[in-house]
Parts: C-alpha cells; structure tokens; sequence
C-alpha cells in the first residue's frame, strides 16, 4: 500500500471475506520484517528495529503462566502470534498459557512456541487432540516440552607449563 489510509482501506474491506472457501484475516503485521517500516506513523530503518520490536517481544511474553507441563508447538505458521496459538488450544481442559518465541534481533517468528497446562494429563490430552491439526495451512508438530537442561558453567583448563 502506498499510505497508511489505503492499508486500513484494504483492512476493512477484505478482513473476514471468503477467499477458496477460507475465512482471510487482514491486518496489521504483529511483527514487521526487515527493511524500512512504517508502524503507526514514523519510519524505522533496520537498526531501529530492534528499540521497536523489544518491547513488543517482552510484552508478548509478559502473560505467560508458566508450569512444567506443557507442550512445544512447532511448525507454527510465521504469522501466528500468543494469542492465536492459545486460541488454537482455547478449548483444551487446563489449559493455562501460551507463547511463540520470537528472535531477539529481529522480531520475527521463530516458528514455535509454548502451550503450558495445569497437569501432565491435560498437557497429553492437548497433545493428542491437536498434533497435525492444521492452524494457517501448516500441520501442528506438538510434544511433550522436555525441562532444559541446566548447562554447568565452561571450566578452563589451566596450562602449567608443564609437559606430561
């Protein structure tokens, strides 16, 4: 679009239609991609970027109930944010929280997330229920979220000098 009005112009015209039998969500990028962007009015170059999308990234993180049941959701669609992936499992028993990871540098999607649940139960249930599922034309991939492992600090060996 060449200017703000003839986007928010195609917004109110297209959101909701019927394109091959889908219903098409038009809007605003959640998340723009590189380059020069223009978000609610001043423009940001790449470098800026960061400043902007920061916040944007913490804040999308800011609800998150964590537990430690819960499932990776991958092969999530680029477009799809915390919020759509916890309306993808709205209806799922437990359910407590959701996330998609982003990039810190740039914002993006880095195509999986987070979907945390009361019990372990209500997590294998979800899982059985939605694995393959497809949410934006893409088959979930779901598992069980495995605890990371809590790396021990790198030692450094000393060198005496000395030869063995």
């Amino acid at each position: 679009m060449k200017s703000m009005e003839e986007a928010k112009e195609a917004i109110r015209l297209f959101d909701g239609s019927l394109i091959g039998g889908r219903t098409v969500k038009v809007n605003f990028p959640e998340v723009p991609r590189g380059g020069e962007r223009t978000i609610m009015g001043p423009k940001i170059k790449r470098g800026g970027e960061r400043d902007v999308m920061e916040p944007r990234i913490q804040n999308s993180y800011h609800g998150y109930i964590d537990s430690p049941h819960k499932i990776y959701a991958g092969n999530l669609g680029w477009g799809l944010s915390s919020q759509g992936l916890r309306d993808v499992f709205a209806d799922q028993p437990g359910l407590l929280s959701a996330k998609v990871i982003y990039e810190r540098d740039s914002g993006r999607s880095r195509g999986f997330g987070f979907v945390s649940f009361e019990t372990a139960e209500d997590a294998e249930s979800a899982l059985n229920a939605l694995n393959g599922v497809e949410v934006e034309g893409r088959p979930l991939r779901l598992n069980i979220a495995a605890e990371r492992a809590s790396s021990p600090p790198p030692t450094m060996e000393r060198n005496t000098g000395k030869q063995s």
